[in-house]
């Protein structure tokens, strides 16, 4: 049995592009309906011209051919400007992209990038964002929301969707364990769990800025843990992430002695107990795509 206590270590990003690669594969189809629900808008944005979007932190690329799909299909066709802080990220971004004839994927910081658009004039139908505007990434979040809406056209769109990763359901059959997991996550990432800087606060930093029309839509997904797409995603990504929490600031969150020994029977892949042995385990993320739209 593992010898817990409390590390005190923060987030484990090592296996950041396999948490990207994994992500983007699992979470395809939300991604897909939540930039198809954005068409009619963009549209009304952008009639009769080329549509401009700007994916402000594109991770692996996950958006990207959607978003090059909103181009390709309008009569007028369009740009899309793709930029992340990580090298490594883009080039898988431009894996994607490749051979698209209207998406630029660039190594950018989004702060910079709004910026200059400020600056110069540049404005956006449409800026996506998904999991990056939150206090786990930026100290101010709702300042980068405001600088986003400072560089929409008329009528143009912000889409920041969420994978609302700390909603979802990753241990079922074990909820009040899984809420305690939680809150070590939490605090292992430096997250508050109230207040202004509060990480489902997405809506309320939109309304600060100044958009109208602010609406929350879910596009949730489910499978059950054998599925592919979300086996490689829970045991590369999520129950380590789980055990890591545990580990870093489980006391704090208030766990007992029993409470890591169910740990190391849950999600030690070598116990007769594991959660990925369990047939009936599954996994729902309620993933949310919050949208404003500038006047």
């Amino acid at each position: 049995m593992t010898d817990w206590h409390d590390t005190g270590d923060g987030p484990n990003t090592d296996n950041y592009l396999d948490y990207l690669l994994t992500n983007r594969t699992f979470t395809a189809g939300a991604v897909a309906a939540a930039v198809a629900s954005l068409g009619p808008a963009v549209e009304r944005c952008a009639a009769g011209r080329p549509v401009r979007v700007l994916d402000a932190g594109t991770g692996a690329g996950g958006a990207l051919p959607e978003l090059d799909s909103l181009c390709d299909t309008r009569d007028h066709g369009g740009t899309v400007l793709a930029v992340d802080i990580d090298r490594a990220a883009v080039d898988l971004a431009r894996e994607v992209a490749e051979g698209s004839e209207h998406v630029d994927v660039r190594v950018g910081d989004v702060r910079d990038i709004a910026a200059v658009a400020a600056a110069t004039g540049q404005t956006y139908d449409l800026i996506w964002s998904s999991d990056v505007i939150w206090p786990g990434t930026f100290d101010e979040p709702a300042d980068i929301v405001d600088a986003f809406s400072r560089i929409l056209a008329p009528g143009g769109v912000l889409a920041l969707f969420t994978t609302n990763y700390y909603q979802s359901m990753l241990l079922p059959g074990h909820t009040r364990l899984e809420r305690l997991i939680r809150t070590a996550s939490e605090k292992t990432w430096g997250l508050p769990d109230d207040g202004p800087h509060q990480y489902e606060r997405l809506g309320a930093w939109m309304r600060l800025a100044g958009l109208q029309d602010i609406t929350p839509t879910s596009f949730p997904l489910i499978a059950l843990s054998t599925d592919p797409s979300a086996r490689d995603y829970l045991e590369t990504i999520v129950w380590p992430e789980m055990r890591h929490a545990a580990s870093a600031n489980g006391r704090a969150a208030g766990m007992s002695d029993d409470d890591f020994s169910r740990v190391d029977e849950l999600l030690d892949p070598y116990s007769p107990q594991w959660i990925g042995a369990d047939p009936d385990a599954f996994v729902l993320q309620p993933t949310v795509l919050w949208t404003g739209r500038a006047e």
